[in-house]
C-alpha cells in the first residue's frame, strides 16, 4: 500500500481515540520541577540569533551518487556549513534555556520570557518560511525537514515553558508561526510523492514535531497526523527490529537505526499521554525494536554481519537517547526489560541525554526520575 493511502486509512482509527481533553506532549513537566528543580539565581536572558529566512538552494550533505546515502560529500557539507551552524546555535541554545525553564523552582517567569523573546525574534522575522520553492526536488524536500527538525526544538521550548505571565502578542505571534511551520510539514507527507511513499526517519521526525506542534496549539488535526506518522513507523520495524531503511545507510546504519528509534519512541509517549493505545502487533514491534537497538548498542557487529558494513560509532548520549524516553512506559509492563536498559544507559554514559531535536534534555523531561539534580 502506498505510503501516502497508508497514513490516510489510519487516521480516522488513531485519531478519535484521542478527542476527550487537552492534547498531552508526554512531557512530565511538573515532576521533573518537582524531583530536579532548584532556585534558578542570577539570570540574564541572551541576546537572540539573528533569524535565518532563506530556505532556497538546499543540498543535502550526502553524495547524491551514493545509493546508501551515507558517504558526506565534504564540497556539499561546506556550502551548507552557515545555515547550519546558524540553525544549530539557535536550537541548541533555545534547548538549553528551556531546560533552565524546567528546572527553575519555583518557576522563574525571567526565563520563560526570554525563551518567548528568543522564538518570537524569529516569528516575526517569518524564519525559515522564505524561498523554500526556490529549490530542486530534493532540495525542497531537505528545506521541509530542516522545518521539521527545527520546528520539534521550537514546539519543545514553547511546551517547556507554559503560557503563564507571557506576552500576549508575542505568544500569539509565536504560535501562528509554529503552526505555519507545522502546516508546510504536514502538506509534505499529503500528496503522493517519493517522500510519503519512503516514510522512514524523515517521516517520523516531522510525525513527532508536528505532534509537539498540535500540543503546544491544541490542534487536534496535527496531533492525528502524529499519530499516522507512529503507525507508518510501528508497520515499518520488520522481524527482527531493525528498520530496514535505515540500517541500509551503509556505515552510518547504526546511527540511522537510533536515530529513528527517537522519534518513534517519542511518538509512542505521546500516544499513552493522549490515551491510544497501542495494538497488540505494534507493542510486539515496539518491543522488537527495543531488543534490536540494545543489541546494537551492545555488539555493532551484530549489524556489521548482516550488512558487511563497518558501522560508525552510535553509543553517545544523543544516539541513546531513546533509552530515558521508553524507561517509565517499561517499568510497569516489563520490568526485566527495563532493567537491562539500566544497565546499558549506564555502561554507555547516556546520561544525560540530550538532543536538540526532543527539545533538549530528554531524560529531564521525560524520565526525571532517573535523572540527578544538576549541582
Amino acid at each position: 500500500m502506498p505510503g501516502l493511502v497508508l497514513l490516510l486509512a489510519l487516521g480516522s482509527a488513531c485519531g478519535a481515540r484521542a478527542e476527550a481533553g487537552r492534547i498531552a506532549s508526554g512531557f512530565l513537566l511538573d515532576e521533573a520541577r518537582n524531583r530536579l528543580g532548584r532556585p534558578a539565581g542570577a539570570f540574564a536572558c541572551p541576546n537572540p540569533v539573528e533569524p535565518l529566512t532563506d530556505m532556497a538552494r538546499f543540498r543535502s550533505r550526502y553524495d547524491p551518487k551514493d545509493p546508501t546515502q551515507s558517504r558526506v560529500d565534504p564540497e556539499r557539507e561546506r556550502a551548507e556549513a552557515a545555515r547550519g551552524t546558524r540553525l544549530a546555535s539557535f536550537g541548541n541554545g533555545l534547548a538549553h534555556l528551556s531546560d533552565r525553564a524546567v528546572t527553575a523552582r519555583p518557576r522563574d517567569p525571567e526565563i520563560a520570557r526570554c525563551v518567548l523573546r528568543h522564538l518570537d525574534r524569529w516569528a516575526e522575522a517569518g524564519a525559515l518560511l522564505g524561498s523554500a520553492a526556490d529549490n530542486d526536488e530534493l532540495g525542497r524536500h531537505q528545506a521541509v525537514m530542516t522545518q521539521a527538525w527545527q520546528l520539534a526544538t521550537y514546539a519543545a521550548a514553547l511546551l517547556k515553558i507554559g503560557p503563564e505571565g507571557l506576552d500576549p502578542g508575542a505568544l500569539a505571534r509565536t504560535r501562528d508561526w509554529i503552526g505555519q511551520l507545522a502546516r508546510s510539514v504536514v502538506a509534505e507527507y499529503s500528496v503522493d510523492n517519493q517522500w510519503s511513499r519512503h516514510g522512514a526517519n524523515h517521516l517520523y521526525w516531522a510525525g513527532l514535531a508536528v505532534g509537539y506542534a498540535g500540543a503546544a496549539l491544541q490542534d487536534s488535526g496535527l496531533r492525528d497526523f502524529a499519530l499516522r506518522a507512529l503507525r507508518r513507523g510501528l508497520a515499518d520495524i520488520d522481524e527482527t527490529g531493525a528498520l530496514p531503511a535505515e540500517i541500509g545507510r551503509g556505515s552510518r546504519g547504526a546511527i540511522y537505526q537510533n536515530f529513528a528509534t527517537l522519534p518513534l519512541v517519542a511518538l509512542v509517549r505521546f500516544a499513552d499521554a493522549n490515551g491510544v493505545a497501542l495494538t497488540p502487533d505494534e507493542e510486539r514491534a515496539l518491543n522488537r525494536l527495543l531488543t534490536f537497538d540494545a543489541a546494537l548498542a551492545r555488539d555493532p557487529a551484530t549489524l556489521e554481519a548482516r550488512t558487511g558494513v563497518r558501522q560508525a560509532p552510535a553509543r553517545d548520549r544523543s544516539s541513546l537517547a531513546w533509552i530515558d524516553i521508553v524507561l517509565p512506559r517499561l517499568r510497569g509492563r516489563d520490568p526485566a526489560r527495563a532493567a537491562d536498559l539500566e544497565d546499558l544507559a549506564a555502561r554507555f554514559g547516556a546520561r544525560p541525554s540530550w538532543h536538540a531535536f526532543l527539545g533538549g534534555n530528554a531524560g529531564l523531561v521525560y524520565n526525571p526520575a532517573d535523572q540527578r539534580p544538576e549541582r
